[in-house]
């Protein structure tokens, strides 16, 4: 309170609060007496008198809880902004990593390193019982997050030997772990070398036989989580697929900044592909196949490396073509498929979205081939007049409680609209007509519907889920700061190797086959859906230009070589909670698969159609030359390269119990958002 006289918050003021406090209550105890108090007081005291002490302990904190949750009680307090926006475990999963994160920030001060991790998680047993200190802890931290801050929350089980221990007895287990170092070459070569961690569940004796190598470049932000903060997926991926699984420790911002990354995740895929292998263990005889798997910056970094190679290549071949005699060495191995996880693709932090995105996220009442909700809920968080409040991504009107039904406290009567409604008018012939008030007018459906199908604009998920409980603005605005780093001039619209998303479309048309997959409620899920829509835009137009000049065709413009599948209710890392979060265990078993698939032989085989096409969960996105595009089902598109019939039907069942297509997402928040327009809360 004092901070708020005085009128400037601070923490000395609150420390003075709480010292004038004791020291006040202090002095009462010690000198006060009770013919001074009020006469209620001593009467209360009467009553309390020759009571046991922990019985007026007791009393006296029901006391306080009881003012404390006073409003709560009688339904006066604020309404809860998340009630709709996530799946239950998916919250149930958030609540324990906020409290982790608020047990770790308040303990991030102690000294020594013994008393700081017993008491990280000490504080975090605290925090699990106080669920709204936790939240408001978490609140202020991430207010003005600063590199320490990140780190010591993303890196919290790595780093801290109790989480470690219980993280560690629920792997798998593989035969082969361990830290490597790989020397940089080329240009490069002063530089400090790559180090990988390498992790293989086979015999070590068939390490030096294998073919297929998924290499995956880690999430953080870019400034933090090195590969140990990701061994439960890595874990489970070298177990389930048997390959060897390799994860690059690329240095983080703020001590090395845009483009080292990606630099350094090139460098080391050229040398890996180059040496086929070699400088992991591998013998070096065979062709092999690498498959790049990259979660949020590392999703970004994979689909930038891929660019980097594309481009390369595509100036050999210029290069060539023209007889320029500074010809590069040799093409680089384009990867045999790419799985982006939550990518963040696009570091144009902008509020708005563009008519040629929006118009993407649109199309899909264009095609009759929508069979579910879900394409549209994505939609609706476009729709920012279609409820109560503008902010709201989730429907926001709610059933009247039994407890405000006993109290009376029913929904505004017409009687009440009509207070604000505007005055009745007289026309020249006498008649009367009341103009209808602005609520009572958009809640005409059909008006909504049509208002909303000619908008021209709408926010993007970055700013539609600013309160995101996993990554908020502030903490993407760090991320952005640190990792462009103070002396960056970056073009944001032609800059592809720092946001994918504006790739030209010449080399996403030459894009390996590519599954992503990201959380509905994802503040990047705009990112996701729209890289996709580019590279579908891409091969369409490529498969046009070469029916035109009657080149032959390529197997990879199929619509099957880009999907894109949701996790209903889920927002960002998930891949982070596969302690408390079954759909992770789900999610890290369908990437599995896709790894299995993309490195599984080409066949005639099409059973994957059939199966995914009972789960309903292969839909994909096309785009018109336009811009624009229609959404259609990739079930009903040839194709060409399918995996074995039970690598099929794994896909299928993991995709089917845990994930929605596009057209589900959208469908569904649109349906849910547009009904009871702009009715009062309660």
């Amino acid at each position: 309170m004092l901070d708020h006289l005085v009128g400037k918050p601070s923490a000395n003021w609150k420390r003075t609060q709480v010292l004038l406090t004791l020291i006040f209550g202090l002095w009462a105890l010690m000198k006060g007496k009770t013919q001074h108090l009020p006469r209620t007081l001593q009467k209360i005291n009467r009553l309390t008198a020759g009571r046991s002490p922990w019985k007026i302990a007791l009393g006296s904190w029901m006391s306080y809880y009881l003012l404390q949750n006073l409003f709560l009680l009688f339904g006066l307090n604020a309404p809860e902004p998340l009630t709709r926006l996530y799946k239950r475990s998916f919250y149930r999963a958030t609540w324990i990593l906020t409290a982790l994160d608020a047990g770790f920030f308040t303990a991030m001060p102690l000294r020594p390193i013994w008393l700081r991790h017993f008491c990280s998680v000490f504080f975090s047993f605290y925090y699990l019982i106080f669920a709204d200190a936790a939240e408001e802890r978490v609140r202020r931290v991430r207010a003005t997050i600063s590199i320490d801050h990140m780190r010591t929350s993303w890196e919290k089980v790595a780093n801290n030997p109790i989480l470690r221990f219980f993280s560690r007895i629920q792997r798998p287990r593989v035969t082969i772990h361990k830290t490597m170092r790989i020397e940089r070459s080329g240009n490069n070569k002063n530089k400090p070398a790559t180090e990988i961690l390498l992790m293989y569940a086979g015999d070590v004796d068939t390490l030096e036989d294998q073919t297929t190598i998924l290499l995956q470049f880690p999430g953080g932000g870019f400034v933090s989580m090195p590969p140990s903060c990701h061994e439960d997926a890595l874990s489970a991926w070298a177990k389930q697929t048997q390959f060897p699984v390799v994860s690059v420790n690329y240095r983080k911002a703020p001590e090395y900044t845009y483009p080292w990354p990606v630099e350094e995740c090139f460098d080391f895929y050229t040398k890996l592909s180059q040496s086929r292998g070699r400088i992991i263990g591998l013998s070096g005889r065979h062709d092999i196949k690498v498959i790049i798997v990259g979660d949020s910056a590392g999703g970004n970094l994979a689909a930038a490396v891929t660019l980097k190679i594309l481009s390369h290549n595509q100036d050999i071949k210029t290069r060539s073509a023209l007889k320029v005699d500074e010809v590069p060495q040799s093409a680089i191995q384009v990867p045999d498929g790419l799985v982006l996880i939550y990518p963040a693709l696009d570091f144009e932090m902008t509020c708005w979205m563009t008519p040629a995105q929006l118009s993407l996220l649109r199309s899909h009442s264009t095609t009759s081939m929508i069979r579910s909700k879900s394409l549209q809920s994505l939609l609706d968080t476009k729709d920012h007049l279609s409820h109560a409040s503008p902010l709201s991504m989730v429907p926001d009107v709610e059933k009247v409680s039994l407890w405000k039904r006993a109290l009376g406290m029913t929904p505004m009567q017409k009687s009440t609209k009509q207070q604000h409604q505007a005055p009745i008018k007289e026309d020249f012939v006498g008649s009367t007509n009341v103009e209808p008030s602005i609520v009572e007018h958009i809640q005409d459906m059909t008006q909504v519907k049509h208002a909303w199908g000619s908008a021209s604009i709408a926010m993007t998920s970055r700013m539609c889920y600013f309160n995101d409980r996993i990554i908020t603005a502030d903490m993407m605005r760090a991320m952005a700061i640190l990792y462009l780093g103070p002396h960056a001039t970056p073009d944001f619209e032609s800059d592809y190797l720092l946001s994918p998303v504006v790739a030209p479309l010449d080399l996403l048309a030459q894009f390996p086959k590519t599954y992503m997959l990201c959380g509905e409620k994802d503040p990047f899920v705009d990112d996701t859906v729209i890289f996709g829509g580019r590279i579908r835009k891409a091969k369409h137009q490529e498969c046009r230009r070469r029916e035109e000049h009657d080149l032959p065709y390529d197997p990879l413009l199929d619509d099957s070589t880009i999907q894109v599948q949701f996790l209903e209710g889920m927002s960002h890392a998930f891949l982070q909670m596969m302690a408390f979060l079954p759909e992770a265990h789900r999610a890290t078993k369908t990437i599995g698969d896709w790894v299995l698939e993309m490195a599984s032989p080409t066949t005639e085989d099409s059973s994957l159609e059939s199966v995914v096409s009972d789960a309903e969960s292969s839909s994909t996105i096309s785009v018109d030359n336009n811009g624009g595009g229609t959404i259609t089902g990739g079930i009903g598109s040839p194709r060409e390269d399918t995996p074995s019939p039970t690598t099929a039907r794994s896909i299928a069942t993991h995709l089917a119990e845990i994930v929605t297509s596009e057209k589900d997402m959208m469908s569904r928040r649109k349906s849910d958002l547009v009904s009871e327009l702009f009715t009062q809360k309660i």
